[in-house]
């Protein structure tokens, strides 16, 4: 067995439990242990601007099933949720041809969640009306993938496309997520113990690599993550780019979704932060006093009062998105300002 590689390599790849990582395994007859042999099949569209060329030997497991003869299985995105890097032509997203890159994200929901696509576009709709930085997204029919082998779509209808950030027309862009920059593995993604991540810390974080307004905007993202009940915002969700300068610069905003939308469908009772948020992670805490923890810790200059702004532009820009979100998310959302301190002190959400 090899093990695991560094922890900033395999948080390059697809996560162990994932849905892609199984398939590309399954397909090159690898083990799903094996992170080095896996690692040598995606190497060639990887996030960000990292490639790994040639190869290494794989760890065989079973003999590999024939080569699917559209779709190449080479990329790799972290994450649970099937995701593929594809390339948009005309109005159907395809794979990229070899030595291409693709240039968009296409998450294809589950079945148990079938209505993620739409979740997850009004959150991004309610963030880019907030003012935060979104890429291009777009909901479309699966009937527009090309070259997908229908077991991997299941029963979904809808699937969501997001463009990717890190590839531009002059080439590849460098990111790194904030579990890289903190040396974290994917398991520990959502700190625990041993690894004490926070927001406070992440906050304090952004602020020492990419200076204070960039600490600014980290507040007003981690305040939208507060008002549309993210649970789900952990390390891997948050990135810095890197361009020629010494500094980096925080990625726009990727995997933003209302996740308490399922909350009582998970037999949720207590929502919970994926992080902590002024030492604790209950949204029940989340009070002014929390908020002021978090900035004091965050050694943030009107941190409070930006906060507080962010919170008062989400339940002033929501009316706007509402129409768009599902029964589900509306009602959950509702619910949300109800129970979360803070956001009870902005006022609701219209509805």
């Amino acid at each position: 067995m090899r093990g695991i590689l560094p922890a900033w390599f395999e948080n390059l790849l697809p996560e162990n439990g994932s849905a892609l990582r199984a398939w590309i395994c399954r397909k090159r007859g690898i083990r799903e242990t094996d992170s080095a042999g896996l690692l040598a099949q995606v190497g060639g569209d990887l996030p960000g601007a990292v490639e790994v060329i040639g190869s290494l030997e794989a760890e065989t497991s079973t003999p590999p099933e024939s080569r699917p003869t559209t779709g190449e299985l080479r990329f790799s995105l972290a994450g649970l949720q099937l995701k593929l890097s594809m390339l948009l032509s005309g109005e159907r997203f395809v794979f990229p041809a070899h030595g291409e890159t693709g240039r968009w994200i296409v998450k294809i929901p589950g079945s148990r969640f079938a209505d993620l696509p739409q979740v997850e576009a009004a959150t991004m709709t309610w963030a880019r009306e907030v003012g935060l930085e979104v890429p291009r997204f777009n909901v479309f029919a699966v009937e527009r993938l090309e070259g997908i082998d229908p077991a991997m779509l299941g029963e979904p209808v809808t699937a969501f496309a997001i463009e990717r950030f890190d590839r531009s027309n002059a080439g590849r862009v460098h990111q790194e997520d904030l579990a890289q920059a903190l040396n974290v593995l994917p398991t520990h993604k959502y700190g625990g113990p041993a690894h004490g991540a926070s927001y406070d810390g992440l906050a304090r974080l952004v602020r020492d690599a990419a200076g204070s307004a960039e600490q600014d905007r980290f507040i007003e993202r981690v305040a939208f993550m507060v008002a549309s009940g993210n649970d789900d915002a952990h390390l891997k969700n948050w990135s810095f780019q890197w361009g020629y300068d010494h500094r980096p610069w925080l990625s726009p905003c990727y995997d933003l979704v209302a996740t308490g939308t399922w909350s009582r469908q998970l037999g949720v009772t207590e929502p919970t932060l994926a992080l902590s948020l002024g030492r604790s992670r209950r949204f029940a805490d989340l009070d002014r006093a929390r908020v002021r923890v978090f900035v004091e810790r965050a050694a943030a200059t009107a941190g409070e009062a930006r906060f507080m702004a962010a919170l008062e532009r989400a339940r002033t820009a929501w009316p706007s998105v509402a129409a768009e979100a599902p029964d589900a998310m509306r009602n959950a959302l509702s619910e949300h300002w109800r129970s979360v301190p803070i956001l009870r002190d902005v006022g609701p959400l219209a509805m």
